[in-house]
This record gives structure tokens, C-alpha cells and sequence, in this order.
């Protein structure tokens, strides 16, 4: 299989799980919901690196994940916030499961994005340097938000 076929394979993998975390927005338990788009995100990672063909180790992924995206109480905490919100009937559980299904969706964009990229230009988990990554990370967190308004068409 040529590059350019890896490269098509790991989009439409990005695209699919990207979908996903999206819906985990769905999910009506506080904390369950976060739980569910990090199962999402580890298993996109696993996918590509099988994809690659690199070595991984899954705590050594969520760990990887974590620190992309920030510290994790930051990141819980934002994300928490939002999930929290479903505990307000009606409104809070829309709206909670809306913000937090879009925030999941651009998250998992952004890290499989950056992860494809790494992995395609040589890179492997042991040298993948998260605070270099970081602003990539936060670029395709907003290109993200354009790509998955024209996916839920």
C-alpha cells in the first residue's frame, strides 16, 4: 500500500471517530459521556498506529492524549463543566450534551490530526513531543470546527 492510501485510510478513520465523539455528547450521565469520547480518542489512536505500523502501549496513549490537549485537570474540568450541565432538566441536558458532544468532536479531530501528521513525517510515540505539538493541536481544534459542520451533512 502506497502513502497516499495510508494517508486516505487514516482520514476516513479520523473522519468516522471524530462522528462519534460527537454523538457521545448523547450519553445522559455526567462523567460517562467524558469517559465514553476518551475510549473514542484512544481507540483512534490505536487505529492509527496499527495503521503505521507503531509500536504503542495504551496508557502510554492516554497519557500522550492528556498532555496534547493540556494538563488533565484543565481539560476535565472544561469538559466536566459542560457535562455537569446535564444535570439541569431539560435546557442544561441539551445544552450540556450539545456543548460537550461538539467540544469531544474537535478534540478528537485535532489529536488524530496532529498524531497523523507526526506519524507520517517519521515520527513515533517515544519522540512525539507534546508541548511542540500543542499549537498544531489548538490550529486544527478550530479548522475542526468547519470540517465537522460539513460531516453532519
Amino acid at each position: 500500500m502506497n502513502k497516499k492510501n495510508y494517508s486516505e485510510i487514516a482520514d476516513q478513520l479520523i473522519k468516522s471517530h471524530t462522528l462519534y465523539s460527537l454523538s457521545s455528547g448523547i450519553i445522559p450521565v455526567p462523567g460517562v459521556d467524558i469517559l465514553a469520547n476518551t475510549a473514542i480518542q484512544v481507540a483512534l489512536t490505536q487505529k492509527l498506529c496499527r495503521l503505521y505500523h507503531i509500536k504503542f502501549e495504551d496508557g502510554q496513549l492516554r497519557s500522550l492524549l492528556n498532555a496534547l490537549a493540556g494538563s488533565t485537570f484543565a481539560r476535565v474540568s472544561a469538559t466536566g463543566t459542560r457535562s455537569l450541565l446535564k444535570l439541569i432538566p431539560g435546557i442544561g441536558t441539551l445544552a450540556g450534551g450539545l456543548a460537550l458532544g461538539f467540544y469531544a468532536a474537535l478534540s478528537t479531530y485535532a489529536s488524530g490530526v496532529v498524531f497523523k501528521m507526526h506519524i507520517e513525517n517519521g515520527g513515533t510515540l517515544a519522540d512525539f513531543d507534546t508541548e511542540a505539538k500543542r499549537k498544531i493541536y489548538e490550529e486544527k481544534m478550530k479548522e475542526g470546527m468547519e470540517k465537522i459542520e460539513k460531516w453532519k451533512k
